[in-house]
């Protein structure tokens, strides 16, 4: 027999107590498997009720999650053999190494937590600058203007520059090679103290940090932030 929805209708009341007690319990446990989901028996009535309700999910808003995105490498050009691609973002001074300091680790100058921004060159050109804050302590003036990268594999730098840079990865704990480091040149404008060759100071670009050299032989250690952050 079938019964409709929902399953306490006369026709199976009727049946039941013809059946006697044992055909009424086989019948009630037959309509409960039958119309499923649909009636609810009375004792799992205050089960039902104290169900937790599902909790709706939030989906951020627009403003929200363009300040929670960062700028991608691939928003640049990664073919081409000298782009910024590997150190376009944004990103926030962590450690600083200060060569022939007492404490090498020590930061004299208040620069951790700076922060700066690389944009990639596209329809115009890009632009590595400081984003802050402005202590006081150190000139965040700088602005290098379309910049680029020396070619991979052509060792960049002085001898003493790769090996500052060395001693700065190991005073980090920092498994990066500094024979990778690249040289940082501008178009336009100014970023530390150019070298011999017009350059703009060693890059070693580690993925979500990197090395970047600064005034006075010191060498900045910088981490990948979201935008707003």
């Amino acid at each position: 027999m079938a019964c409709t929805v929902p399953c306490r209708t006369s026709g199976c009341s009727s049946l039941a107590a013809a059946a006697g007690q044992a055909a009424r319990v086989a019948l009630a446990a037959l309509s409960l498997t039958a119309c499923g989901p649909a009636s609810v028996a009375p004792g799992n009535a205050a089960e039902a009720a104290a169900s937790p309700t599902p909790t709706p999910t939030t989906t951020p808003t627009p403003a929200l999650a363009l300040a929670l995105t960062p700028i991608r490498a691939a928003d640049c050009e990664p073919d081409a053999p000298q782009s910024p691609c590997p150190i376009v973002g944004h990103w926030r001074i962590a450690k600083v190494y200060v060569p022939g300091a007492g404490n090498p680790l020590a930061d004299d100058r208040a620069m951790v937590g700076a922060t700066l921004t690389v944009t990639p060159n596209g329809a115009g050109p890009g632009a590595l600058r400081w984003d802050g804050p402005d202590t006081g302590q150190f000139d965040i003036r700088d602005v290098c203007t379309g910049p680029f990268l020396s070619a991979q594999g052509v060792p960049a730098g002085d001898v003493a520059a790769r090996r500052t840079l060395a001693a700065a990865l190991a005073a980090w704990g920092v498994p990066a090679d500094a024979a990778a480091a690249r040289m940082l040149e501008c178009d336009q404008g100014q970023w530390a103290v150019p070298d011999t060759t017009g350059g703009h100071g060693l890059v070693l670009p580690m993925g979500a940090r990197v090395a970047i050299q600064w005034y006075e032989g010191r060498f900045l250690l910088l981490e990948r932030r979201a935008l707003g952050v």
